[in-house]
């Protein structure tokens, strides 16, 4: 029997050749929250929550265009940043080393580092309880897992919005590689995966909310997703009546308002289990 099909967004195959075969298309949705107020300033917090980091050694998976290592090499840590796209690592400056790299299977030696940062990359892994077990692997005793992710609550407004189209054509809304944003972490199973691995996790939420006054710089994060290439391969471009719902919520409302929410895990004490592997 065939392996079923798995979705895009946790294929390894997709995601160097597609979605990250470059910074451009993380570049696209990450200037979208240029509109956020309260400004949630994700570097901050990172930095925040691994502290005190200098000299410590600072594993930086799934490293994206490189923003927290940079943030954390300012600050005085040592930053290794691995990727799995060679095109990402190929953007990504001034931090110690890079490294391309399966999270699952690090090219770290068993606790030789002090802090493993997982920033918005464990959904898109097929098993990310196996990657957070490797990163309790590499880290030594005294260290700490920082995780970053988007819960169910982000962006919520486009994603119902968005739904709403693909019923409209009568594409399948169930379908994840339709889906708007990257769900197939939910914020339930993230934090269980975590605690296999670890003793002590704590999180917070991040909260705040995105206003737009023209529909352009939604549309062109809708135009870098998954959700648009999946769609216009079945023959339908949804971009134009994305923009045009949105124009006529502004119209009507005067603004047009979406939620951010993005949780923020650490945990330590890795357990027994874990440990002596």
């Amino acid at each position: 029997m065939s392996e079923p099909r798995r979705p895009r967004r946790v294929d390894h195959h997709y995601l160097n050749d597609h979605a990250y075969v470059d910074s451009s298309r993380l570049g696209a949705r990450i200037a979208i929250y240029d509109y956020q107020s309260p400004k949630i300033d994700l570097e901050y917090e990172v930095l925040n929550a691994c502290a005190p980091v200098e000299n410590l050694r600072i594993l930086d998976v799934g490293s994206g265009n490189g923003r927290h290592g940079r943030a954390l090499t300012r600050a005085g840590a040592h930053v290794l940043a691995t990727d799995l796209s060679k095109g990402m690592l190929g953007g990504v400056d001034g931090v110690w080393a890079r490294a391309q790299s399966d999270a699952e299977a690090l090219p770290i030696a068993t606790g030789s580092v002090d802090r493993v940062l997982a920033a918005h990359m464990l959904y898109h892994l097929p098993r990310p309880r196996n990657a957070i077990a490797e990163f309790a692997r590499v880290l030594n005793s005294a260290g700490r897992l920082i995780v970053t992710s988007n819960t169910e609550s982000h962006l919520i407004e486009a994603r119902l919005l968005w739904g709403e189209l693909l019923d409209d054509r009568g594409l399948d809304t169930t379908n994840s590689d339709l889906s708007l944003m990257n769900l197939e972490l939910p914020t339930d199973r993230l934090l269980a995966e975590v605690q296999e691995s670890f003793i002590d996790v704590d999180y917070r939420l991040l909260a705040g909310s995105i206003t737009l006054s023209e529909p352009a710089a939604l549309v062109s994060y809708a135009a870098s997703t998954t959700a648009a290439m999946a769609t216009n391969e079945l023959g339908y471009d949804l971009l134009p009546a994305f923009g045009e719902r949105i124009r006529e919520h502004i119209v009507r409302e005067g603004e047009y308002r979406l939620t951010t929410e993005v949780i923020l895990v650490t945990a330590a004490t890795k357990r027994t289990s874990i440990a002596s592997n």
